[in-house]
């Protein structure tokens, strides 16, 4: 799964742009037009920058941010039940009629239903989120950072959950105990919450994929696995930073005492004949004046 980082600040941004540009028949993410959706985006590119390298990943991980901070922010509208200043009084209208539809009014019963029937299992008492508005992705790499390593699923769960759901996971880790069975951690906290729903699972929300890989031939790439990635990079980039800046410093040296044995040789003086250093750059080595070495040369200018 593509991520969008900073996390904050590009929903806040997202939401803002929704703003500009509301879509009368858009009660949801699937009924905005294709022109809107298209105007969303060509605004955030205006707004945000990233390496050309990451254009591929991009629209997948601003689609996947964009939708669900659409939902969020008709649902917010929704419940509150006030029109919004930068909603349209036709648009707000139209939304309240198309709200108010059997269809809609269905669609959203069973969301209910399907949001209170989210207990662990045997009808345990379902688990509060207490991440506050820190997205899964933030808590799991802060959780990283705790453990020194990549949070399991249900470690990611409790981190971010009350206790409710704990009870049932050490219930079942003592069952597969009992049985000597090899736990494999991820793959216990997928049948203790009932297994994915639409790729989705309880309790994860976008880490889902840093676990499980859902309707996909290809393996998926974990958030923390390409932090580590991003960070070798940098490292390296850093390295060849230095590199340069080596071999400029040595240029600027090597044009000085060019310029000092061209002064001479106008004066008809001996001239000192420069043995450019060998660095090695992959080290950090500071170069000065007691690096070079000079033969004598009695030129004398033609």
């Amino acid at each position: 799964m593509n991520i969008l980082e900073p996390s904050g600040s590009s929903s806040r941004k997202i939401r803002k742009i929704f703003e500009e540009k509301i879509d009368k028949e858009g009660i949801n993410w699937k009924s905005v037009s294709g022109e809107t959706k298209d105007f969303y985006y060509e605004e955030f590119t205006k707004q945000c920058i990233w390496d050309e390298a990451l254009n591929a990943q991009m629209n997948p991980a601003w689609l996947f941010k964009e939708k669900g901070r659409y939902r969020d922010m008709m649902s917010d509208t929704k419940t509150e039940g006030k029109k919004p200043d930068f909603v349209l009084e036709d648009s707000w209208e139209n939304w309240k009629q198309k709200w108010n539809t059997p269809k809609v009014q269905k669609v959203c019963d069973q969301n209910s239903k399907n949001g209170k029937s989210k207990a662990i299992v045997d009808g345990s008492t379902p688990s509060t989120h207490t991440g506050g508005t820190a997205t899964h992705y933030e808590h799991g790499k802060r959780l990283a950072r705790k453990l020194g390593r990549p949070p399991t699923a249900p470690e990611l769960f409790v981190h971010t959950h009350t206790k409710n759901g704990d009870d049932a996971i050490e219930a079942k880790r003592e069952q597969l105990t009992q049985n000597n069975e090899t736990i494999d951690e991820n793959n216990m906290f997928l049948d203790v919450v009932g297994g994915q729903q639409k790729g989705w699972v309880y309790g994860l929300g976008s880490q889902a994929t840093q676990y499980y890989n859902f309707g996909s031939t290809s393996s998926s790439t974990s958030a923390f696995d390409v932090s580590q990635q991003n960070a070798e990079v940098i490292q390296q980039l850093q390295h060849r930073i230095n590199d340069q800046d080596l071999m400029i410093r040595d240029l600027q040296e090597t044009t000085q005492l060019l310029l000092r044995c061209l002064d001479e040789m106008s004066k008809g003086g001996q001239v000192l004949v420069y043995n450019q250093p060998s660095h090695d750059h992959g080290n950090e080595h500071q170069t000065s004046s007691d690096d070079h070495t000079f033969d004598d040369a009695n030129l004398s200018p033609q």
